[in-house]
Parts: C-alpha cells; sequence; structure tokens
C-alpha cells in the first residue's frame, strides 16, 4: 500500500476516468542514457493511471559472465533508463509525485567493483553473479540477505538545453542511489519540462547507504508505479522522498557537505514558510528534529539526505502556533 503524502498548501491532479482506463507497460527497449527535455516520449500516460515499467540493470549493454574484469566498461553505456514517460498536465514549476508500488526482481543480480568506483582504493573485483531465493540474496559462501529492491536511478528532464548523463544525479533526481526508492515510497520531483519525462533504471536486489563499492547488486526489474501532479505551491528545487514515517530532502553536489548544505536549506526554507519562523530560529528547529544521512559516495556527485518525522513535517503545515 502506498504511504499517503503529507499534507500541503496545493493541488494534485488526477483523472476522473482511471476506472476504465488500462495500465501502460513501457518495455526495456525503450531506452535512454541522459535526462534530457529533447528526448521524444514513448508514451503519454494520464495522472493516476497504473504503469508498468521494465528497466534493465546497469550492466545491460554489455555481455558479462561470472569472473569477468569490469575495468574496460563503458561508463557512459552502464544505466540504461527505460523512457521517458510523459505525464498528461505536467508543466514547468509542477510537483511530479511517482508513488511506487512494487518493483519484482528478474533474473539475477550482478556485482563487482570498477576500478576508482568505491569508496576504498579498489583496482578491480571479478564479477559475482547472485540469486534470489525465496525473498533472500544468496551471497557466495551461502550467507543470505533479505532483499529490498530498489531504484539507483529515477528522475526528470532537467531544464531545456541541459543534458545529464544518466549516471549523474542532480536536481532532477537520477542516479541518487538511495534505497527508500522503493516500493510504498513517494518520489516527488521538480517538473522542469512540459510532460516531465520520467524515465529510470539501474535497480537493486539490495543496496545500503553509501553504495559503498560502487556496486550494489544489478538486476532487471520490473517496476509497478502510478503518478500524481502538485500544481501550486511553491515549486519544488530538488527531490524528496516521502515513505510511511519519514519525509526526505535529497541533495547532490561535489561534496557531501555540500549534497547536505542543498537539502538541509531546502527543509529550512519549507519550515519557514509554513510556520512563519525567522531563518534563524528555522535553522535552530531543524537542527533538533532532522537527521543528516548519506545516500551515495560513488557517482560523480554524492548524494545525501535530511530527514524528518512524518508527524514533524505534517505539524509544520497545521500548527500556527509555533513561536517566532
Amino acid at each position: 500500500m502506498d504511504a499517503p503524502r503529507p499534507r500541503v498548501a496545493s493541488q494534485s491532479m488526477s483523472s476522473p476516468t482511471l476506472e476504465t482506463t488500462p495500465a501502460v507497460r513501457v518495455g526495456r527497449a525503450a531506452k535512454v542514457f541522459s535526462y534530457s527535455a529533447e528526448h521524444e516520449p514513448v508514451v503519454t500516460v494520464m495522472p493516476g493511471q497504473t504503469v508498468i515499467v521494465e528497466t534493465t540493470s546497469a550492466f545491460g549493454e554489455f555481455a558479462l559472465g561470472p569472473g569477468d574484469d569490469l575495468s574496460g566498461l563503458d561508463i557512459d553505456r552502464c544505466d540504461p533508463l527505460t523512457g521517458p514517460i510523459a505525464i498528461a498536465g505536467a508543466e514547468p514549476g509542477d510537483v511530479l509525485e511517482v508513488h511506487i508500488e512494487a518493483i519484482d526482481l528478474e533474473g539475477v543480480g550482478a556485482q563487482g567493483v570498477l576500478p576508482d568506483i568505491g569508496i576504498l582504493e579498489w583496482s578491480r573485483l571479478p564479477l559475482e553473479f547472485l540469486a534470489v531465493y525465496d525473498g533472500e540474496v544468496i551471497f557466495p559462501g551461502g550467507m543470505r540477505l533479505a532483499a529490498r529492491p530498489n531504484l539507483g536511478c529515477i528522475g526528470v528532464a532537467p531544464p531545456p538545453g541541459t543534458v545529464v548523463p544518466s549516471v549523474l544525479p542532480g536536481d532532477h533526481g537520477g542516479n541518487i542511489d538511495t534505497r527508500f526508492v522503493c516500493a510504498g515510497s513517494i518520489v516527488e520531483l521538480p517538473v522542469s519540462a512540459p510532460g516531465a519525462l520520467l524515465v529510470m533504471g539501474d535497480c537493486h536486489q539490495l543496496q545500503g547507504d553509501g553504495e559503498l563499492c560502487g556496486v550494489a547488486p544489478e538486476t532487471d526489474a520490473v517496476v509497478t508505479l502510478h503518478c500524481t501532479l502538485r500544481k501550486g505551491g511553491t515549486p519544488l528545487r530538488r527531490p524528496r522522498i516521502v515513505t510511511a514515517d519519514r519525509v526526505m530532502f535529497i541533495g547532490s553536489a561535489e561534496t557531501l557537505e555540500g549534497a547536505g548544505a542543498l537539502a538541509t536549506r531546502d527543509l529550512v526554507d519549507v519550515v519557514v514558510a509554513a510556520t512563519g519562523l525567522s531563518e534563524d530560529h528555522a535553522y535552530l528547529l531543524v537542527t533538533m528534529a532532522a537527521d543528516l544521512e548519506v545516500c551515495q559516495v560513488v557517482n560523480g556527485l554524492r548524494t545525501a539526505r535530511v530527514c524528518v518525522d512524518r508527524d514533524f513535517f505534517e505539524r509544520l503545515h497545521e500548527d500556527s502556533t509555533l513561536p517566532t
């Protein structure tokens, strides 16, 4: 079941005819390797319409086998993105809410190390293939870890004239490698081009915060989702993730400190707008209520999240008695 989104002073848009609108399936043959307003959408869907998206492994362009060395891999052909998917009525300034209903894994996962990609100075590590059985990832040697599928890449087109490679994160979303982009979460993205042009890929069987070696078990997947639009209110500058109990502000920058600063600034601005507090007092309040966490440290830009509890976030928009 989807987590309900937090109450905000805006309007969500959905279609009144969804009961008779069939689900749309987008095959993995429809793929791009960048986030761009220049890509033609492969399909246009209505807000609220169920969309089934086939995604390709981050290594989907390459014929790889157990023990293969990844040192010669062409990074420009990694992280293929399925789409783009246009959402009817999406216009610049809107917020696209992507409700992830399910992520179903397909086939086996592949994990190795590309030279100089992970947080440690590791020259190479041959590819291992990991199966999922009865909901668990089977690691070499027999250790089992509960599978927790997530999308490494999800994003919309950046402003027209800007092209971002699929392997990079940014204000548009992208390769944020955040483990909470999973079933039950809502990913909120700022719309910068007509139709939003949603793309996704780079599914993992399981990923911890940081994606420390740079390669979580990469796999094909089938993602079931629907989108809604939020019109009016303050535009979103960067991605936000809403789960059953938390709201996460996402920032990407050259350093983790820079990424955390972007996410913190976004939360401070929300507190100021919602409560009337001064920026100084909002900063103090955020320091007490928010957690700074790492998403990934292995892409061209680092990604961090600043998180608050749902009840705190919702109180911001309901309680006008906070001191000023």
